[in-house]
């Protein structure tokens, strides 16, 4: 008799260890769940501030006129973005995702942007060119 005791003890204990594992699980899953659209939300907010950032430097070269220069430092911050001037707006894409931020001309000239390091911004004969330092 004290046999069958035993026996239905370890068996009531792994019923309710395998309950409790599966609780782990199923609160795993969810905070991962929740972690990625606190990831996705962040690198859109610093994309969104990457595009701002250069474009308000692009717009205020562009309308102190000519010979007027910016330095501004753009960071990489974890995430690989591609930085681009299409038309009159700044756009950070990655990972199949972008963001833009406009700009007041379409008369920039940019080369490939690294986002480590400081850009200069210029306005050459009313063109504004954009260029790593």
């Amino acid at each position: 008799m004290a046999m069958r005791k035993k026996a239905q003890v370890s068996v009531e204990f792994l019923v309710v260890l395998a309950l409790l594992f599966g609780l782990f699980l199923f609160s795993v899953a969810i905070f991962s769940e929740r972690n990625s659209g606190y990831i996705h939300s962040r690198e859109r907010q610093e994309a969104g501030l990457v595009a701002g950032k250069l474009a308000r430097a692009i717009n205020g070269v562009h309308l102190a006129g000519e010979g007027s220069e910016a330095r501004l430092l753009l960071e990489n911050k974890g995430v690989d973005f591609n930085v681009a001037v299409l038309g009159n707006a700044v756009v950070v894409e990655w990972q199949g995702n972008y963001v833009d931020s406009a700009l007041v001309t379409e008369s920039v000239s940019a080369e490939a942007l690294g986002l480590v390091g400081f850009v200069n911004v210029r306005n050459v004969s009313g063109r504004v060119v954009v260029e790593n330092a």
